[in-house]
């Protein structure tokens, strides 16, 4: 067999195998290092054919040993890597690491984490460090935060409401949008205070529920149950006359807060409520507003939080001595 027809064998398998991604550019953006690897498995394909198609022929060719996978670079300016519906912008200089579980004491720093679930951290000795304290990166991580009845914090970032959590290891905070979901994609940022910030920043949210045309707040239009955290062990209200006067406070509520004067509701002093599947949280003089995990956001009397909680709590204590019959 000449060279000729040994070329012709080659050209013909190559093309044989059509790649799985024919336009992996657009798909990097949201996808990261995923097109990439696909790619690398089709055109892998191609090569095993030609070099079969050679070896039959009895041509000898260069063999090329493939490079092992790393982490992306990243860095590059514009560069975005999304997970769960949320998007950064990663900095100028830093890397991406797409991981099945996140584990944050192994963080290194300037890096972008993307992850399938998040493990607990790995056992340690008590009083030992982790390792990654202190240091500057971030994580997405899919369905990895619960939504809370009543968050440590609540901020608004672009419009979008998101509940903060601060991690017991000080430079670690956790954000996710407030909203109906149990579950979310959370976004994990450990650095100090100006860092956190600027990080935050690079994270674009989806759109969060729209407020009522006629105002108020978002809520259901039958509430079953009423259920608070705040007086320390949950507690439950469910007659019929304790969940009509909180529906009816609630309703009232009518002054929309303007964009840029909402202010951070957290503890102490918020009373947040769940009434279904809805929650709403109240704040206290500090910040006299409520929002609605369904959608508003209004001006509230500062003690009307308190109120409310205290029907909740003596509904369920009546509950409680009717079951025991004290």
């Amino acid at each position: 067999m000449n060279p000729t027809h040994v070329n012709e064998l080659l050209e013909r398998a190559a093309a044989s195998v059509t790649p799985i991604e024919t336009d992996p550019a657009a798909r990097l953006v949201s996808l990261g290092r995923r097109s990439v690897r696909r790619r690398r498995r089709a055109w892998g394909t191609a090569g095993s054919v030609a070099v079969a198609v050679a070896v039959a022929a009895g041509v000898v060719l260069p063999l090329r040993i493939a490079a092992p996978e790393r982490p992306d670079a990243g860095g590059a300016p514009g560069r975005t890597v999304s997970l769960g519906g949320l998007s950064v912008a990663v900095p100028k200089g830093w890397r991406t690491s797409e991981v099945t579980t996140f584990d944050p004491c192994l963080a290194e720093p300037r890096t972008v984490y993307l992850a399938e679930r998040r493990g607990s951290p790995r056992a340690r000795q008590p009083g030992s460090a982790c390792p990654s304290e202190g240091q500057t990166w971030m994580a997405l991580v899919r369905d990895a935060v619960p939504r809370y009845v009543n968050p440590e914090r609540l901020v608004v970032e672009d419009g979008r409401l998101l509940q903060v959590t601060e991690d017991i290891r000080r430079s670690q905070w956790t954000y996710r949008a407030f909203d109906e979901e149990e579950m979310a994609t959370g976004v994990f940022i450990s650095g100090d205070a100006n860092g956190r910030e600027q990080l935050l920043a690079r994270v674009t949210w989806p759109a969060g529920p729209a407020a009522p045309a006629s105002g108020g707040l978002v809520l259901p239009d039958r509430i079953t149950a009423a259920v608070s955290e705040n007086a320390g062990p949950m507690v439950t209200a469910m007659d019929a006359k304790t969940l009509a006067r909180i529906r009816i406070a609630l309703a009232e509520l009518r002054d929309p807060v303007p964009a840029g004067e909402e202010c951070e509701l957290k503890t102490p002093g918020a009373v947040g409520i769940a009434l279904d599947r809805v929650s709403v949280v109240l704040g206290d003089a500090s910040c006299p507003q409520a929002i609605s995990t369904g959608g508003g956001r209004v001006r509230a009397p500062a003690g009307l939080g308190g109120e409310l909680l205290d029907l909740i709590v003596a509904s369920d204590r009546a509950a409680v001595e009717r079951a025991t019959g004290d």
